[in-house]
């Protein structure tokens, strides 16, 4: 049996060579050992770098959207749309008042006490408890909508939006229809019908 001390020491190195790679990874400090065995060195350059193959990646599933996330805050107080908690469940473009309590109710032109606490319409849908946002000012755009150009938008029953004049209860002017899928928002005091 040979003694270890007996081997030549460039036996020594070149074992070492051939069983361990260090490595200094592009835009890093750090130096990383790597066995041989997992090397595919292609190339040996003058400055010893090691040019290695690199296996192409495989898509295996499409990636899809993920659900929403919660809505965020509106933009800095004074903005045109702010938030306040839904009195019950609350669709979008509803008018809706303010209660003493920060939430928010669909408003009725035949009560006193909803069109004067007015608040704007909901630009959002959400449940009873959570946040609803509510634009009192600038335009609103809806596909859906088949408004008339050119004529005023009121308060309707249950906070629908109508170009129907009420013809008792309050007069609400929520704004005008510039197109036929987009209100600009001109919220007006209300006027008591007689």
């Amino acid at each position: 049996m040979t003694d270890l001390l007996e081997i030549p020491q460039e036996h020594l190195l070149l074992e070492q060579v051939q069983t361990l790679v260090l490595l200094e990874p592009k835009g890093s400090d750090d130096i990383v050992e790597v066995p041989v065995e997992q090397l595919e060195v292609l190339e040996v350059l003058e400055d010893n770098t090691l040019l290695e193959t690199v296996q192409e990646l495989v898509l295996l599933t499409e990636c899809q959207q993920g659900p929403p996330g919660p809505p965020g805050v509106p933009g800095p107080a004074g903005g045109q749309v702010l938030q306040r908690m839904a009195g019950m469940d609350t669709s979008a473009l509803l008018v809706v008042y303010e209660d003493l309590f920060g939430a928010v109710w669909p408003a009725d032109p035949d009560v006193e006490s909803d069109v004067l606490a007015l608040l704007g319409v909901t630009v959002s849908a959400a449940v009873a408890g959570q946040p609803v946002n509510v634009q009192r000012m600038g335009s609103i755009d809806d596909a859906a909508w088949q408004l008339q150009p050119g004529k005023r938008v009121f308060l309707g029953r249950q906070g629908q939006l109508t170009q129907e004049p009420p013809l008792g209860g309050y007069d609400v002017l929520i704004g005008t229809a510039i197109t036929s899928t987009r209100l600009l928002l001109n919220i007006q005091d209300p006027i008591e019908l007689e």
